[in-house]
């Protein structure tokens, strides 16, 4: 199970004003709107959703729209042939809520194979990072890492991070870790990540960095420390959450960059099915 069908993620959809209908097991996230019918999600479920079960719910809320993104063990030709089912009487969107391709790095083997498995740019960043004396540390203080993350995002950063402040306020400690890069020179974090912990994964939920960390490598060393730290939670994999599929070669242009950064940590790419 993925973060997005835990009870987790299902309380925080409900904050932000969403209803959650559970259907065998799996949530679904309904947003009603009046007059233009409303839109449900059902995001990384491992078996597709009873279509006549469903459609009674979603005549329940007069649902109009479906964005249904279903979990990778879900085949692509079984996935194709339920959205041919189902678009007589609903649409089905094309349009994805959450990304259709990930990496995943797996932490089982040790630390020093995980090292090891980076790419050779990666571990001189590492080692260039320690030189320039950028330092990590973990932290609760989530304000710290918003402002930086506002800061770095540029000219109305605020919408890069539109209810993740809910998000953390939403989940235990246990499940939760801010990661900050510091320079000897700066009080200020230059680098941060927002690690998410779920069924043994460590999501890679959110990261910033200013011009002066960027030029020092803390981004990277900070990746390398997140690694270690997921592996400390006993977690097997870490998800990076999000990178550019090839297989829809005119979207996303602008996550072209940071994929070419997350692909040198000695990661496996995971494709989910397209509707």
């Amino acid at each position: 199970m993925e973060i997005q069908q835990s009870p987790l993620y299902a309380d925080y959809i409900r904050s932000l004003g969403w209803v959650i209908e559970n259907l065998e097991g799996n949530f679904i996230f309904i947003k009603p709107f009046p007059i233009i019918g409303g839109l449900a999600k059902i995001q990384r479920v491992k078996t597709l959703p009873n279509q006549k079960r469903l459609l009674l719910i979603l005549k329940k809320y007069h649902i109009r729209t479906l964005a249904i993104e279903p979990d990778c063990t879900v085949r692509q030709s079984d996935f194709s042939r339920w959205c041919r089912r189902i678009t007589p009487y609903v649409r089905v969107s094309h349009d994805s809520f959450i990304p259709t391709k990930t990496i995943r790095v797996n932490l089982t083997p040790p630390v020093d194979t995980i090292f090891h498995r980076m790419s050779e740019a990666k571990r001189r960043a590492v080692r260039r990072a320690e030189k320039n004396t950028i330092t990590v540390s973990q932290t609760n203080d989530f304000n710290l890492f918003l402002r930086l993350k506002h800061k770095s995002a540029g000219f109305l950063g605020f919408i890069t991070t539109a209810g993740v402040e809910r998000l953390w306020q939403k989940l235990p400690i246990k499940n939760k870790s801010v990661l900050l890069a510091y320079t000897e020179t700066h009080q200020k974090p230059v680098a941060g990540i927002f690690l998410i912990f779920w069924n043994r994964i460590a999501y890679y939920w959110i990261a910033g960095a200013s011009r002066e960390g960027k030029k020092l490598f803390a981004p990277t060393l900070l990746v390398w420390e997140a690694l270690k730290v997921a592996k400390a939670h006993k977690c097997r994999a870490l998800d990076f959450v999000g990178v550019w599929d090839e297989r829809r070669p005119n979207q996303n242009h602008e996550w072209k960059g940071f994929t070419k950064f997350k692909e040198g940590f000695g990661g496996k790419s995971l494709y989910y099915p397209l509707p």
